[in-house]
Order: structure tokens, then C-alpha cells, then sequence
């Protein structure tokens, strides 16, 4: 690509490429990051260097979004391993993580933990009772890192932080 599109110009012409793809092959490679994380380059582009280069390897990339699912697998390979290059170097330098990514940890956390304190009170105030209170130490293990999660996440969404 010889020219920066912006964002605007690059959001149209990737509907209509994306529109000549089946609405389950988009959602299996994930597509519905490509608004979000095409808008916030293109606003980090105008301060970081690595943003303004990813900027313009994601428009390189999805110029071919059409052929993701066409004979041989390059174009899509190139684009996941794009992404991830993307998502690590906002990790890194901004700071910034997906919209759902902090909740899903949190969640994950909270449910591991859970079970671990159901079976110790399974083991120890229940004489090896353990069905009961590992599902409800699971239960409110969940609802409590998952509550944590969207409190981390709306205070990283007021900072900036989330896209």
C-alpha cells in the first residue's frame, strides 16, 4: 500500500471486503477487533512511531481479508500473527488491553480459587463433604472475580486504558 489511508476511508473499504465473507468464518478469526484496534492506531499513530508502522502493516494485511479463506492460509496467518504483534506492543508501551480480557482473567482467577476454598472447607467443617462446597466456593469464587474484573476494567476504561 502505497499511501496512509485514514480511518474512516480504511473502516469502508473493509466493510465492503469483509462483506464478501461469511458471518461465522469473521467471527471464528475475529474480526470484530479490527474496528476497535484500526481506530486506536490511528489515533496513537500521530505520537508512536510502532503504532503508526503497526498502522500501516494491519492496512497492508487486510487488503487481502478477502482471500483469509481461500486456498493455502497466508494472508491469514500474517494477519493473527499481525494482531498479536499489535496486542503485545500496546501491552507493553501503553498499557492498554482488550475490552473483556482483564474480566475473563479476573473470572478465571476468582473460579480457581473458589474451588481451592471449597475444598478446604469441604475438608475441614464439612468431614470430606466436598460436592456442596466446591460448587458454591466455585460459584462465589466467580461472582467475586468477576465483579473485581469490571471494577479493574472501568477503572482502566476511565484512564484510557481499554479499547
Amino acid at each position: 500500500m502505497a499511501e496512509l489511508l485514514s480511518y474512516d476511508e480504511w473502516m469502508s473499504d473493509l466493510e465492503v471486503k469483509v462483506s464478501k465473507i461469511s458471518r461465522v468464518q469473521a467471527t471464528i478469526s475475529n474480526f470484530e477487533v479490527l474496528p476497535r484496534l484500526g481506530k486506536l492506531l490511528a489515533v496513537k499513530s500521530s505520537t508512536c512511531s510502532d503504532c503508526l508502522m503497526y498502522w500501516q502493516r494491519l492496512q497492508d494485511s487486510t487488503q487481502h481479508i478477502d482471500q483469509f479463506f481461500g486456498g493455502g492460509n497466508r494472508y491469514s496467518i500474517e494477519f493473527e500473527n499481525l494482531v498479536e504483534l499489535i496486542m503485545q506492543h500496546l501491552k507493553v508501551r501503553h498499557r492498554i488491553r482488550p475490552k473483556g480480557y482483564l474480566l475473563s482473567l479476573y473470572t478465571l482467577t476468582g473460579m480457581g480459587i473458589g474451588v481451592l476454598v471449597g475444598v478446604f472447607v469441604g475438608w475441614y467443617f464439612l468431614s470430606g463433604e466436598f460436592k456442596g462446597s466446591i460448587i458454591l466456593g466455585w460459584l462465589i469464587g466467580m461472582m467475586l472475580g468477576w465483579f473485581a474484573g469490571v471494577r479493574k476494567e472501568n477503572k482502566m476504561r476511565k484512564a484510557n486504558q481499554i479499547f
